[in-house]
């Protein structure tokens, strides 16, 4: 993965989820740019493997392990951020609840437990993380969060409605925050993947379904938790210092044509093949 070195410098950032996948790679991506990553997760083990690589390769990193729904827990973990590297500059978050997918079932059959689960770490995570990071960060003068959000926020999958309305919500919010706080000098902005191959999709998704996918990418290939990373480092950078309150998609396409696209190319592949 190819960047301009350096374009964190004297920065931290805070990033949670960053125990796998794109989470992971943005952590490893900011530590290579300069910052002083505090990688936070709710697996303690998953942390540490993170932080373990950003050291290796001669950069500073400090996991903690949290569940981002509970704000005593989000309390702690912004505190030890600020405490270790002097102050927080930058917030990601990709902290998401993937175990529950199999319970995530049509409305007439939900679970509201379900929902709650949902929304706490999806929705709710990104308001208590941001909640405690913003005093910080109008005291320093001004700071950048990214919110982790999804096509499902837009594009309907059929099923998972308690997850789409989560990262729904995560766009509404992120706007609120870019208007709220854009002018102590906080700027907002939300990163929509699409289809992003990790370890985790790769648990949610068969080969066949990842084949679909790729047939509904404009892109030769499917994305990679990189392909998120370098997005979110240029919304952390000071390159994007007049980009407040948008949503950044990274979906290779996905969403950029009619729904009729991939059959149509079937059939006029089937129509030369006669």
């Amino acid at each position: 993965m190819e960047s301009t070195a350096g374009r964190l410098t004297g920065k931290s950032a805070l990033i949670t989820g960053a125990g796998s996948g794109i989470g992971a790679a943005t952590a490893e991506l900011f530590a290579r740019e300069g910052a002083k990553v505090v990688v936070a997760d709710k697996d303690k083990s998953s942390a540490s493997t993170t932080a373990d690589r950003i050291r290796d390769d001669g950069h500073v990193a400090e996991p903690f392990a949290a569940d981002v729904s509970d704000e005593a827990q989000v309390a702690d973990l912004v505190a030890f951020a600020v405490e270790s590297f002097g102050g927080l500059d930058v917030l990601q978050n990709y902290a998401s609840d993937r175990s529950l997918v199999a319970e995530d079932v049509f409305v007439a059959d939900a679970d509201p437990s379900v929902w709650v689960k949902q929304l706490s770490v999806d929705l709710l995570g990104c308001v208590l993380t941001s909640k405690h990071c913003l005093p910080h960060m109008i005291r320093a003068g001004g700071g950048s969060i990214t919110n982790a959000s999804s096509l499902a926020a837009w594009l309907s999958l059929e099923t998972r409605p308690a997850y789409a309305t989560a990262k729904a919500g995560v766009i509404g919010l992120s706007k609120t925050l870019a208007v709220e706080y854009g002018k102590q000098g906080v700027r907002c902005n939300v990163i929509a993947p699409g289809y992003i191959v990790s370890p985790g999709t790769e648990k949610l998704y068969s080969a066949v379904q990842t084949e679909v996918m790729l047939d509904h990418v404009t892109a030769p290939r499917l994305g990679r938790p990189d392909d998120v990373a370098l997005a979110a480092l240029f919304l952390a950078s000071p390159e994007s210092a007049f980009i407040n309150g948008q949503v950044l998609v990274v979906d290779g396409g996905m969403s950029a044509y009619a729904p009729m696209i991939p059959s149509f190319r079937r059939l006029a592949a089937e129509n030369t093949e006669q």
